[in-house]
């Protein structure tokens, strides 16, 4: 069956958590325990993974955390898994207007928006924006800009899992350079895809990202590699792993059906080979990635 795109956020979030960049996530914490109160918005939250990290972190001042997404039931999600989190913390939370409140320890106030990405205007200033694997699929100039805007003089940008351009599947497939063609056609179809008229991300946002911060008023202060791993371990697939590979193995043979360029006898037993590495526990998946932490000039 095919794996729903929920399911593949839930399934993803322990592979993030072991891929995200440890020195850029201690740079990012540190600077949230430096603001008086937290105003944070994660756009493209999807079902709270950001959340959940920070609501682990141990933070000792206030937090005002918006979680945007166009998508309401996976913000429905999110806002059942915060309730879960709260309560297990001992934080007796509270629901507001679909607010969520909890006063026990620092002061926490998690908000849920469904809006799409430009179309969101922030009531107050925030110092702090998240964005976790979502700056390949918005324009990066014109989502800079939007942030920029949102943030106050010396807030900060704390952007994950910017996808980089190399994927490899181990091991070795039988049809190599049939393989190839598959993640090169994966690639160009990142690239093609533009919003509003504007090119995305796309394949390469990690260095895009990298390079357009500056121009956007931003001071990089941190940055390094975030790849996934997905490989057996001990001949076993970690948690939500093998759910991962199956929705990746998805993607690409989904995109290259679609186009219609590739033989289908061709790319059905490229499909068949691999669904046999996945079932035998074989198959792995190493994606590169970026971490970076900016700060706006004040």
């Amino acid at each position: 069956m095919p794996v729903s795109f929920a399911e593949y956020l839930e399934a993803k979030f322990d592979l993030d958590e072991r891929s995200l960049n440890r020195e850029v996530r201690e740079a990012f914490l540190r600077s949230l325990h430096g603001f008086a109160e937290i105003r944070c918005v994660d756009v493209g939250a999807g079902t709270g993974a950001t959340m959940r990290r920070l609501l682990a972190a141990g933070l000792a001042v206030p937090l005002v955390l918006t979680s945007l997404d166009r998508d309401p039931l996976l913000l429905d999600a999110a806002r059942d898994d915060a309730l879960g989190w709260l309560r297990a913390q001992g934080r007796e939370p509270s629901i507001d207007a679909g607010e969520l409140h909890a006063a026990a320890g620092p002061a926490t106030t998690l908000r849920f928006v469904a809006c799409e990405f430009q179309d969101h205007r922030p009531q107050h200033p925030c110092n702090a924006i998240t964005a976790h694997a979502f700056l390949d699929i918005v324009p990066l100039a014109d989502a800079l800009s939007r942030l920029g805007a949102w943030l106050e003089p010396g807030g900060i940008l704390y952007a994950t899992l910017n996808y980089d351009g190399d994927t490899t599947l181990l091991p070795v497939s039988d049809d190599a350079a049939f393989e190839a063609t598959l993640i090169e056609h994966y690639h160009e179809t990142m690239e093609r895809r533009r919003v509003d008229g504007l090119a995305i991300g796309g394949a390469f946002s990690g260095r895009r990202l990298h390079r357009l911060l500056p121009d956007h008023g931003f001071e990089i202060l941190a940055c390094g590699s975030s790849d996934w791993s997905i490989t057996p371990w001990l001949g076993e697939y970690r948690a939500g792993d093998a759910i991962c590979l199956q929705a990746l193995l998805d993607m690409i043979g989904g995109e290259a059906q679609r186009s219609g360029l590739f033989d289908p006898g061709r790319l059905g037993r490229w499909r068949e080979e691999r669904q046999r590495c996945l079932r035998e526990r074989r198959l792995g998946l190493i994606a590169h990635q970026l971490d970076l932490l900016a700060r706006l000039s004040p």
